[in-house]
């Protein structure tokens, strides 16, 4: 299937500016009869000035530490909540005084909070879905049949919810959650917990949505595979953004290295690879190299791996999570562009 090519001047679905929120709670500084009556008020701020976008038909990541304010802000999104200040606009509309219009447009599946009836098998709660929605019965028949066919739920939809898997009951949610094809898709934590297949399937299917139909999709994580189909990367840490960018330019930005493993027919001048890059592992016979990736180009680099010693080499992508924790401890809380 060929991909769409976004063009630059397509709107954004999605706009937030200077978006703040805060809860207020109590702490008691001691325990006993009369600690109710020392109580000591704090306000926590959940979003110190939040400011993004998205464009039609991308599909971005918004990643973060537990507690960064990822949460809150598809709460404002999808108006559970509204912002102390700042500005939230989705599809054009505030979602918090324009909630009705809004929800017949998007769609929310909450990782760990699930629509489908526990007793009832998932094909219920699809009904009452195409009721909700008001779908026409021949939209609702190839829609259930196109997301069943790529999200391998045939006969599973049948079951009862209470005998699916974490992934089927997962991918089961989805379905519930885009039969309406809403504009804007937000997945909070669609992933977590679930198995490899589930995980590429769920995968298969946005990107097949977003291809065929220039749907928006906004997911939240702190799982770093799920990085490989977005366009876009927000990174969260204490209430703001400290990275607005491509997953490209996260690892320009903290040097573009990738990891090179060479195993060798008999033990010979390992050595000899050890200057052009960090050596992470070194045994007789092997070598596990960390190379900038202009390396990779390097004429005597490549004149190496081609000896006749070499069995056999592996360029591996790099790992964004030490990447990750060093944006977080360098920003401290504060936005970055890159």
């Amino acid at each position: 299937m060929t991909a769409i090519a976004i063009p630059i001047g397509m709107p954004n679905v999605i706009e937030v500016s200077g978006a703040r929120k805060s809860f207020k709670t109590y702490e008691t500084p001691r325990s006993g009869f009369l600690a109710s009556l020392r109580k000591k008020r704090i306000v926590k701020y959940a979003l110190r000035g939040v400011s993004f976008g998205v464009r039609q038909g991308e599909i971005a990541a918004l990643l973060g530490k537990n507690g960064s304010g990822k949460s809150t802000l598809i709460k404002l999104l999808s108006g559970i909540l509204h912002p102390d200040a700042g500005t939230v606009r989705v599809l054009g509309l505030d979602p918090w005084s324009e909630r009705r219009k809004l929800t017949s447009r998007i769609g929310v599946v909450m990782g760990a909070h699930g629509q489908l009836w526990w007793d009832l098998p998932a094909t219920d709660t699809f009904n009452l879905m195409r009721a909700i929605y008001k779908i026409p019965e021949r939209q609702f028949r190839e829609r259930l049949e196109f997301l069943t066919n790529i999200l391998e739920l045939k006969g599973v939809v049948k079951r009862q919810v209470r005998t699916l898997s974490l992934g089927e009951q997962m991918k089961c949610n989805f379905v519930a959650s885009v039969l309406h094809m809403p504009e804007l898709v937000i997945l909070d934590e669609p992933t977590i917990g679930v198995d490899l297949p589930s995980k590429q399937a769920l995968r298969t299917a946005i990107e097949s949505m977003r291809d065929e139909r220039k749907t928006t999709f906004l997911i939240t994580t702190h799982i770093v595979e799920d990085l490989a189909m977005a366009e876009k990367i927000f990174v969260m840490d204490r209430g703001r953004i400290v990275y607005d960018g491509s997953r490209e330019s996260l690892e320009r930005y903290f040097g573009d290295r990738r990891e090179v493993n060479i195993e060798f027919e008999s033990a010979g001048d390992v050595k000899a690879y050890t200057r052009f890059g960090k050596v992470l592992e070194l045994e007789s016979n092997y070598i596990k190299l960390e190379v900038e990736q202009a390396q990779l180009r390097n004429r005597a680099f490549i004149n190496l791996l081609s000896s006749e010693n070499v069995v056999d080499y592996s360029v591996m992508e790099r790992d964004l999570k030490p990447i990750l924790l060093r944006l977080y401890a360098q920003h401290g809380g504060r936005r970055g562009h890159v």
